[in-house]
């Protein structure tokens, strides 16, 4: 086989794992999307209902993550980002390619968990989750490569499993590729990055052929001067920042270590059914359908000032549990609910780029990637006008988060309880 047959049989492969984590991601996301309406027309018929059934969906959700995969807690993205580091010595080896943390039985339990865990009403998204089945799958379609091409870059796979997965949940391939490099790559990608770019791409346009080329939030319309969003960039950036730091915090150190993980997550989710019941279920779920809804009105009053906070508690107790389940929807909920707040405060007419630039905010001083922020909200909802206060929100949230969590927060947990131990982490 001549060196162009095996470059074209290499990137061939690629583009299969990248049509399959397309496909699947498109499947996660009607599957998700059933089970949380369901939470929300059993809690519609009769409120009560979940005051009894989410703290038990809870210890369900946690029991299946701790009995049968407990490498598949939290997110996924610490997972793919301490198989990363751990194959920075050992990129050939068979064993980096056989990890637990990225198999496809890790995978369907994660699955699992997330369905139990939303059915119950828990704060968490399935976009995480999607970026570790995508480099689980990615890992899958390298390990029968590599029985002909024995020299196969594990780290460029997993690099684009791990983007694919971004772009084909959110619907966002330029996010998918930024996520990738900024996030993810950590400048091991080396000559391999337009393989890894097109990988994404195509994930993300598999996901589109499926759905069409809808916007994840729709499509707001905003409207105002360049000055005055910057000073809402300015004052958001700050507050966004101060909530997305102190959220991470929250998530990555866990509650009572020594308690046993399945009273925990009881307690988890008797809180946050508490908190869903009295915020009329607006808590619970990704926070899609709601913020979705606010975005959608055209009025600001679809979320009350409260929302933050109970937006905050339910995520910060559902990733406490213990249970699967990932914090990109969720911050993104609680930065458009933080905007959505402070323009009703400030009597604001134009709510939506409060809202969206809430988003933005939050998101950078969470997951301190300011740049994956801006592209992604910017492709969710086509608003190429906000671009500057995008990014100016952006970086002074990264700013702001990093004095309450000066190391990025995946990065946190992998350092803490990942790397060269395989142990689990909470987010």
């Amino acid at each position: 086989m001549t060196k162009l047959q095996k470059r074209t049989t290499i990137a061939l492969s690629i583009w299969l794992a990248s049509i399959l984590t397309g496909g699947i991601a498109v499947g996660i996301a009607h599957l998700t999307l059933y089970v949380q309406k369901a939470y929300f027309a059993f809690a519609h018929i009769n409120p009560y209902w979940t005051l009894f059934a989410s703290p038990l969906l809870f210890v369900l959700a946690t029991f299946i993550i701790k009995k049968f995969a407990p490498e598949a807690t939290g997110s996924g993205i610490p997972q793919v980002l301490a198989v990363l580091e751990n194959s920075k010595n050992s990129n050939q080896s068979e064993g980096v390619w056989l990890s637990p943390l990225i198999s496809i039985r890790s995978s369907l339990f994660k699955l699992l968990s997330i369905l139990a865990g939303m059915l119950g009403g828990a704060s968490v998204g399935r976009e995480g989750p999607t970026v570790q089945i995508a480099a689980s799958i990615f890992a899958y379609v390298g390990r029968r490569m590599r029985k002909f091409f024995p020299h196969l870059d594990f780290q460029a796979y997993l690099t684009a499993g791990a983007g694919a997965g971004v772009a084909a949940a959110f619907n966002t391939p330029l996010a998918g590729i930024m996520f990738a490099l900024e996030e993810i790559a950590e400048g091991v990608l080396g000559h391999s990055k337009s393989v890894v770019m097109v990988g994404v791409v195509i994930a993300g346009l598999t996901a589109q052929s499926f759905l069409g080329d809808y916007l994840y939030f729709g499509h707001p319309n905003v409207t105002g001067t360049l000055g005055l969003f910057i000073l809402q960039a300015v004052l958001l950036g700050s507050i966004g920042g101060l909530a997305g730091g102190c959220l991470a915090r929250a998530v990555s150190h866990p509650f009572f270590p020594t308690m046993n993980v399945l009273l925990r997550s009881f307690i988890c989710g008797c809180v946050c059914a508490l908190i869903a019941f009295f915020a009329h279920q607006d808590s619970a779920g990704s926070g899609y359908e709601v913020t979705r809804r606010a975005l959608e009105s055209a009025s600001n009053d679809q979320l009350g000032y409260s929302f933050p906070l109970e937006k905050f508690a339910a995520t910060v107790f559902s990733y406490q549990s213990g249970m699967a389940g990932g914090i990109f929807a969720p911050i993104l909920s609680l930065g458009a609910g933080i905007g959505l707040a402070l323009a009703k405060l400030l009597s604001f007419a134009n709510f939506k780029s409060w809202a969206l630039i809430g988003m933005v905010a939050v998101f950078g001083g969470t997951i301190q990637a300011p740049l994956t922020a801006v592209v992604i909200v910017m492709e969710m909802t086509d608003e190429r006008s906000l671009v500057l206060p995008f990014i100016i929100a952006a970086f002074l949230g990264q700013a702001v988060g990093r004095i309450f969590m000066p190391v990025p927060l995946y990065r946190f947990l992998v350092e803490r309880a990942f790397r060269n131990t395989g142990a689990q982490a909470k987010a």
